[in-house]
């Protein structure tokens, strides 16, 4: 396997449009790397580069530390698997998946050995002489890996491959592909736009917006230390409340939510840092997890908790997220409580915030001036 290196790596095409401005990243050997952010962003661009199917504009890319600017998609060493498998309905599965390695000449036993092994890996043994009509979505994108699988590339490259199965099948081949990590010991770089993909996945998340990268980091660090707004709004399901508004007071320090909505009483050891934001416009932001459902009218006084109508319920089971709004035409907030707490649409619910699990960001800049938990 290998490391991939890319160097202020830009994207623009004819037309003018940056798609991809200047990305810094190193891949290192036998790490997973998942690039995620929204439609257009430019994850699929920057791993169609790193394969070669795009030309770079400015930049250097390299594979175990070739520079591979000028080198062709199949002498990259790279294995790609789409978001639509591209399978040859007139071949079986086991010709499908020893296809290429036909294309290269690799000797009959040798490329025998390789599919059999790549199906015991991936549980197709028993689907070798059927043709891809009979096989169900998950297992046609099992085969799509498969035939990755025996080109023994130094990196494989997956751009948005579980995006047409469904839920269950989607949530089955996370765990596949994470346990094929494993076993191989590869480099692996994963394109999706869904967030969860990339947490539950990833070791390392490329998160990029407009063609720039925003945050690199672990799930965890990128969950719990997001640098800007938009990593706060984007990771997380259900996504983080963002409340817009300004600190106020002297001796005491409250943030005040525009359009006389709530009101929170900042904690002493938070004060310092944000005190140099006083009568500034900053974004509070709160986990739905952190936002939680308290029954006794007297909780409505505490400086942290405030009164609310239940707008709509999701059921989820074991929880419930709650949605609700502080300000009469404010996009609506949502907490995660406990299913068996009772509430309903509707009625008024007294909730209270863990202000200690809040971040702060500039609304000018949108970059984070206080995380949660952090001092910092």
């Amino acid at each position: 396997m290998a490391n991939v290196a890319l160097h202020k790596v830009r994207k623009v095409y004819d037309d003018g449009l940056v798609a991809v401005h200047g990305i810094d990243l190193e891949v290192k050997d036998k790490e997973f790397v998942v690039l995620v952010g929204p439609s257009g962003c430019g994850k699929s661009t920057t791993l169609r580069m790193i394969a070669g199917l795009e030309d770079i504009t400015d930049g250097t890319i390299a594979i175990d530390g070739k520079i591979v600017n000028g080198v062709a998609p199949k002498d990259r060493d790279i294995a790609m698997v789409f978001q639509n498998y591209a399978l040859y309905p007139h071949m079986t599965v086991y010709e499908n998946m020893a296809f290429g390695l036909k294309l290269r000449k690799i000797p009959k036993k040798e490329a025998d050995g390789r599919v059999r092994e790549a199906a015991a890996i991936l549980g197709l043994e028993e689907y070798l002489d059927k043709k891809p009509k009979v096989l169900s979505g998950g297992q046609r994108q099992r085969v799509a890996v498969g035939r990755a699988i025996v080109r023994k590339p130094k990196v494989f490259l997956f751009d948005e491959p579980l995006s047409n199965l469904d839920a269950k099948l989607r949530v089955q081949m996370r765990m596949e592909i994470s346990k094929l990590h494993r076993s191989l010991g590869a480099t692996m770089i994963y394109v999706t736009h869904d967030q969860t993909e990339a947490m539950t996945m990833g070791e390392r998340i490329v998160l990029m917006k407009d063609g720039v990268v925003q945050q690199i980091d672990s799930p965890l660090k990128i969950y719990d230390r997001p640098v800007n707004k938009f990593t706060a709004g984007f990771i997380g399901t259900p996504a983080m409340n963002l409340f817009e508004g300004k600190l106020v007071g002297r001796k005491s320090l409250t943030f005040k939510e525009n359009g006389n909505g709530v009101s929170f009483v900042i904690p002493g050891r938070m004060r310092k840092r944000l005190r140099p934001y006083l009568d500034k416009n900053l974004t509070m932001g709160v986990r739905p997890e952190h936002i939680f459902l308290k029954s006794r009218p007297a909780d409505v006084k505490r400086p942290l908790s405030f009164r609310v109508a239940v707008e709509a319920l999701e059921p989820m089971g074991n929880e419930t997220y709650l949605y609700f709004s502080t300000v009469k035409g404010s996009p609506h907030h949502v907490a995660r409580v406990r299913s068996s707490e009772g509430f309903s649409a509707g009625k008024p619910v007294n909730l209270l915030v863990d202000i200690e699990k809040a971040h702060f960001f500039d609304s000018v800049t949108e970059m984070a001036v206080l995380q949660a938990g952090t001092g910092n």
